[in-house]
């Protein structure tokens, strides 16, 4: 579509529109909530991952509901109602079309949150926007900023947004209903602030009802993964037509990424109810169409029960920046990650709209939806107006119009036409006025490749230096700079490789380093634009201005760097006192990116400090025009016109779930700066907590105050910017106190230099009082000093034996000890004393498997509710394990029938287990065990039976990693079949796993014994090698 012909198009038709106005209100509901809690004072670091540190998870989640109130934002015009959740990640909640009544957007009538996000909590439904790192945003269930308009043309807004923590990029959406349109848009800004790259991952995740008569129209002809592989679409390689919902009944969750044509549209439409739901946003701003799917077993029925009461259950459209949510693997793929470049802002638009009565989306503008089909020698044409239209269809076939028909159209008004036409004519169908088109030869397919032909070599350079920068924008800093090392050892003189070392090394706040690898490239190449820049970038937080500016004047020759060099030299001209140079520097940034919001910031404040209060005033305009958010030039505006208002004004717009962090990144923008007075000035205003307190003291150098501020609790005190760093190194200096050793190794873990971390855990000793410092502490000896880690660990549980984590920390030492007497010791004590805690009775059902209680282990299970995270299966696994290894002491003790019954009850998917059965369960071990129990009973056709049916499976399911491919090979060393065995060894070594299991496999099928007990080490205490073990002692 093109964007000149829609904004040419708003103009058109103003005779066609009402005196409408799009309505905002603001009330509080009250929704049946099934809630979350329990936040967990230790660092996420030791429990789920670091690449989203500093946020903390949450451990505790409801089986029941209770009535909560909850802010609501309702934007609506005659068209559409528009619900949104400030407090819930500022999520849209749903979307309704008013004339029908239906939801386009699902709305979830319950706030039911399950652990699935990376920080845990997570509810369905709506759109939830999603920006930072691959899943869901850590935002996406606690209070964002946001702020509500009416806008001067009649429509009305809600912005929401905050700052990715750990990436300290911001991120905003607009969500604007206009007062004349069937749809809502929702206007993005993402803005790097930070002098280095950054993770890129942005999906926005609409949601909608699913039904057996819902297609799904998103033009493509290919699927990705999330590894970047492919297949066709929307016929797949096993000839289903899964563009139907109805024909998805197989597998497991569906994850697609559809991709091949060139198009700006995909949704969704249900044939019986004639309607349907649809996404527009230009192809060059949002390439990625994803459709994901619940599995239509009970494996992910059980979901819909999980998420939601009475609603159903949900797919979501997903629209992204990408073509794909990328994961690594060992497949090669064109697909990639990339970077967020330092000082960028992006920014893009997107509708969101319900379509109705024309049975599906063929082609899709601002203006409107048509739907085109051909049957019985006719075509029929339906147009679903979002807007008023003069509308134009004009129908033609061999270059002659064969139908041509004008209509004016309200919005959600709908036209229907049919014309006969040969069933083998071409045609083309044109809406003039709505910039819409359709035709029998599809001509929007693009050319580019979606799968590689090059072989890699893990040992080139070229192979190490694309392989560390993957890691590198995955955060995984640790991991790149071991790779790219690596390349250098290949190619000493790889340019990239040095260039990248340096940013990494600036991020683990070793200048000196970072600096040896920027001069590195210098001394290959003296006008690399990126060895200059980042060259500059240490230089200045060593302190070297005079380098640092030096080495950005080149850096700003390219490009590239241009705008976020320029802003840097400005900022860098304020810290040296010449603010005339500062502003030509601010302006030059502007000049090349009017977004850069490091210069616009850099330039309000030297406005400020010459005076120029009216230049001012229009750049802090320029400012909240573009981020009705930006929290910065609230506080500058405060400083220029100090009045109450301003000052309320500024602290209204800040209700994200930490203020504090919000404070101290707008009060480090000034301090960088050398303003450490108005720093100081935010931080008087921010909200009480300790690194506020810390960075107050730094500033004054007031050593004095560390006394009281060492008296603070350090419960979710996580720090984590680079700047805080020298503040903390500072207070370990003048106070010996272990806390501030404590926040500093913290800091140090948070930016991926572990080994220091622990140097300062291990200087703190005893002295701490405080039970989370132990079980951090133990997290890093994990490998290190089994001792250390237990003593660790025995220490938070005494510390704080009310905390149930304690206990199932200390359960899970014991269990990778594999010390199965002392674990069901602790266990059977912690189910007593934390009735209910499902965490602690799945390590008792295990304790009890691990010590031959399995009828125990299975009554325990069968008592308990667990409430699972996605993807989770260890109730059923400990299930499962029981019955066989309890029907593998039966079969040693003759009893075959007994054990046949404890196999068939094995295969059970209990749902209390919080997972349902998938199609095609793996069910080989058990008929493996069950062939033999029926040989044993003499009956002999019913085992050849199951015996063909594990080969019919291992055939015709995709091959995983997994000990069970192991059954087939003896089935057939049994029947003597070695072309079989051949060909079985020749498949299994296809798949690029090195998980232990499937090493076993390979290693055990070729009569590799040195690899067989290579593998046996990372199989010891699994209990399915130990059936394995069991299946061939008995000689099964």
């Amino acid at each position: 579509m093109n964007i000149r012909i829609f904004l040419s198009l708003l103009f058109i038709f103003p005779l066609l529109a009402t005196a409408q106005k799009a309505v905002v209100t603001e009330t509080e509901k009250e929704f049946l909530t099934y809630p979350f809690g329990e936040p967990s004072p230790v660092p996420i670091l030791a429990e789920r991952s670091n690449r989203i540190y500093p946020y903390h998870s949450f451990d505790g989640y409801s089986a029941t509901g209770q009535k909560q109130k909850w802010k609501v934002v309702k934007l609506e015009n005659d068209y559409i109602e528009v619900y949104i959740l400030p407090q819930v990640g500022g999520k849209v909640w749903g979307a309704i079309e008013k004339s029908t009544g239906k939801e386009f957007i699902y709305r979830n009538e319950v706030m039911k949150f399950r652990n699935i996000s990376m920080r845990g909590p997570w509810t369905s439904g709506g759109i939830e926007f999603n920006f930072g790192y691959i899943g869901h945003t850590p935002a996406t269930t606690n209070p964002v900023d946001y702020k509500t308009q009416e806008n001067a043309d009649g429509s009305v807004s809600c912005f929401v947004g905050t700052m990715d923590l750990p990436s300290r990029t911001q991120w905003r959406v607009e969500i604007r209903l206009p007062k004349d349109k069937a749809y809502f848009e929702t206007h993005a800004l993402w803005n790097n602030p930070t002098p280095i790259t950054q993770s890129y991952y942005n999906w926005m995740t609409g949601a909608a009802v699913v039904s057996d008569d819902l297609e799904f129209f998103y033009p493509g002809d290919e699927e990705l993964g999330h590894d970047g592989a492919n297949g066709p679409w929307p016929v797949d390689a096993a000839g289903r037509d899964i563009s139907k919902y109805a024909n998805s009944r197989f597998g497991s969750h569906r994850s697609s990424h559809i991709v091949g044509e060139y198009t700006d549209f995909m949704g969704g439409y249900y044939h019986k109810s004639n309607f349907g739901f649809g996404h527009w946003a230009l192809y060059n701003d949002m390439p990625g169409h994803k459709l994901w799917l619940w599995a239509l077993s009970r494996n992910g029925g059980i979901w819909e029960d999980l998420l939601t009461d009475t609603d159903g259950q949900y797919m979501e459209f997903q629209a992204g920046r990408m073509f794909n949510q990328f994961q690594a693997s060992s497949l090669r793929t064109p697909i990639t990650q990339v970077p967020f470049s330092p000082g960028m802002t992006d920014r893009w638009q997107e509708l969101w709209f319900p379509v109705k009565d024309i049975g599906g989306l063929s082609d899709v503008s601002p203006q409107g939806v048509l739907h085109v089909t051909r049957d019985q020698g006719k075509l029929s044409i339906g147009v679903n107006a979002l807007a008023a239209s003069q509308a134009k269809i004009i129908v033609t076939s061999n270059g002659k119009v064969i139908h041509a028909e004008s209509k004016s159209l309200k919005p959600m008004e709908v036209v229907q036409t049919s014309v006969p036409l040969d069933g083998k004519a071409p045609f083309e169908v044109v809406v003039e006025g709505m910039d819409l088109r359709y035709s029998s030869e599809n001509k929007n397919l693009i050319k580019r490749p979606f799968a590689s032909s090059f072989k890699a070599d893990p040992t080139s350079a070229s192979y190490l230096y694309y392989a560390g920068m993957e890691q590198k924008e995955s955060r995984n800093y640790k991991g790149a700079k071991t790779f790219l090392l690596n390349c250098l050892t290949k190619d000493a003189q790889h340019i990239g490789a040095v260039t990248a070392l340096s940013e990494l090394y600036y991020r683990s706040h070793q200048f000196d380093s970072a600096l040896y690898y920027s001069n590195l490239g210098l001394q290959l190449d003296a006008y690399d634009p990126g060895v200059n820049y980042y060259a500059g970038v240490n230089y200045r937080a060593q302190g070297d201005l005079l380098n640092a500016l030096e080495t950005f004047g080149w850096a700003a020759r390219s490009a590239e760097y241009r705008s976020p060099a320029y802003a840097q030299m400005a900022a860098i001209e304020i810290q040296r006192g010449d603010l005339t140079l500062g502003e030509q520097y601010a302006q030059q940034a502007i000049d090349f990116n009017r977004y850069n919001f490091n210069a616009l910031h850099t330039l309000a404040i030297i406005y400020r400090k010459t005076n120029r209060a009216a230049e001012a005033d229009k750049t802090l305009e320029k400012l909240l025009t573009a981020d009705a958010l930006d929290h910065f030039a609230d506080f500058e505006k405060y400083l220029l016109h100090n009045t109450p208002d301003n000052l309320a004004r500024f602290k209204a717009t800040i209700q994200n779930e930490f203020p504090y962090q919000t404070y101290l990144e707008v009060a480090l923008q000034y301090q960088s700066l050398g303003l450490a007075d108005d720093a100081i000035q935010v931080l008087d205003k921010a909200p009480a907590q300790p690194l506020v307190h810390l960075w107050k003291a730094y500033l004054k150098q007031d050593a004095s105050a560390l006394t009281a501020i060492a008296a603070e609790s350090p419960a979710f005190v996580f720090p984590f910017r680079l700047e805080t760093v020298e503040v903390l190194q500072w207070a370990t200096q003048k106070s010996d106190h272990w806390k501030f050793k404590y926040y500093l190794a913290l800091n140090d873990w948070g930016i991926q230099r572990e080994k220091d971390a622990l140097t300062l855990f291990q200087a703190c000793g005893t002295a701490p009082d405080y039970a989370p410092f132990y079980t951090s502490r133990a997290f890093l000896q994990k490998g290190k000093d089994s001792r250390q880690e237990l003593a660790d660990l025995e220490t938070a549980q005494r510390l704080d034996p009310k905390d149930w984590r304690t206990t199932s920390t200390l359960i899970e030492y014991y269990e990778r000890q594999q010390d199965h007497q002392k674990t069901l010791t602790l266990s059977a004590a912690a189910v007593k004393k934390f009735k209910g805690n499902y965490t602690l009775g799945l390590q008792y059902a295990k304790a009890l498997l691990n010590t031959g209680q399995y009828a125990a282990s299975v009554k325990t299970l069968e008592g308990m509710t667990i409430l699972p995270f996605e993807g989770s299966s260890d109730g059923k696994t400990v299930y499962e394990q029981a019955y066989m290894l309890w029907a593998l002491d039966l079969i040693g003790k003759k009893k075959y029938a007994d054990a046949m019954t404890k196999l068939e009850k094995s295969k059970a998917w209990p749902e209390n287990l919080g997972v349902g059965k998938p199609y095609d369960a793996d069910t080989r071990m058990q008929e493996y065990a069950e062939a033999f129990c029926l040989q044993k009973m003499n009956k002999g056709k019913e085992a050849e039976a199951l015996q063909t049916a594990i080969i019919e499976y291992s055939n015709q399911q995709p091959l995983e990693p997994t000990l069970n491919n192991i059954l087939p090979f003896w089935v057939w060393q049994k029947k003597g079949d070695k072309a079989a065995m051949q060909a079985w060894i020749e498949k299994l070594n296809t798949v690029a796993s090195q998980r232990p299991a499937h090493r076993w496999v390979v290693a055990t099928a070729s009569g590799d014994q040195s690899g067989k007990q290579s593998a046996e080490t990372g199989l010891k205490g699994n209990p399915y090698f130990l059936i394995v073990e069991k299946l061939k002692g008995l000689g099964i």
